[in-house]
């Protein structure tokens, strides 16, 4: 039975749950006031950490800003608002819900700041492997975009037998690698936006032992492989990527690589 959300009476803001159908986790936005959104980015997670403690939440939960049906702000670099927006419209009618649904349209998509925090998150992954030496370097936003994809070529994931990351066990790693690759391949190469692990599989079988946490064959990690190198083809495809300093661009899209944020 996949974990659901309970009425809380006296929470002091509107909540409300989107993800997969199937989701092991409770995936959930917490609206506030523009007023009452913090400042910063730390002071944000704090407050998060402070209202998941007092209600003893077991939520992977987030704060957001809505304004005329759209998000507008949020946790970075935790995600970003074009992206959780449309995550939320389309997988919010999986699960129960409270309170009159408050995103009422999709946004466009930066492509160019979805290209960025997929490369970061897999090579993040990847940081307390054999590949450290080369990773560790060039992770930060101030350092130019191509010399995080020079590494991503030179990974082979049959060579990966444990991340050793702390709080990432090496299943959810896996999986993660592989659904931000397939699901940005989808969306830069096809225009497909997907957010459930549903509709992931539908496009992509290949990956679904990654998807599903299941054992990784050898054969698994060459097709992951493979996928990763025709998704860095696509990404030289899509553009001129220029780095200034912590700025990144391409096709008129602007990011900041260290708030991870679209310009």
């Amino acid at each position: 039975m996949k974990p659901s959300l309970t009425k809380i009476d006296n929470f002091p803001y509107q909540y409300f749950q989107y993800g997969s159908k199937s989701s092991t986790d409770i995936d959930v936005i917490i609206v506030l006031p523009k007023a009452e959104m913090p400042a910063t980015q730390e002071e944000r997670k704090r407050k998060l950490k402070q209202l998941k403690t007092e209600f003893q939440l077991d939520w992977n939960a987030i704060f957001v800003v809505i304004k005329d049906g759209v998000l507008t702000d949020t946790i970075y670099t935790k995600s970003w608002v074009d992206s959780l927006n449309n995550a939320f419209y389309h997988t919010h009618k999986h699960h129960e819900q409270f309170f009159e649904i408050p995103v009422t349209k999709t946004v466009k998509r930066n492509k160019t700041l979805a290209i960025y925090k997929a490369v970061r998150t897999i090579l993040t992954m990847l940081t307390r492997t054999h590949l450290r030496s080369q990773i560790r370097p060039i992770i930060r936003g101030i350092h130019p975009f191509q010399l995080k994809l020079d590494v991503l070529k030179t990974i082979d994931f049959s060579e990966i037998e444990t991340f050793h990351q702390k709080n990432t066990p090496d299943a959810d790693a896996w999986k993660i690698i592989a659904f931000y690759l397939a699901q940005n391949e989808l969306l830069i190469e096809k225009n497909i936006e997907v957010y459930s692990k549903e509709k992931l599989l539908k496009q992509v079988p290949a990956i679904a032992d990654f998807i599903l946490r299941k054992k990784i064959s050898q054969e698994a990690k060459n097709t992951l492989t493979e996928l990763k190198n025709n998704w860095l083809q696509t990404i030289e495809n899509y553009g001129n990527f220029t780095s200034n300093e912590h700025i990144l661009s391409c096709n008129n899209e602007h990011v900041d690589m260290v708030k991870e944020i679209s310009l």
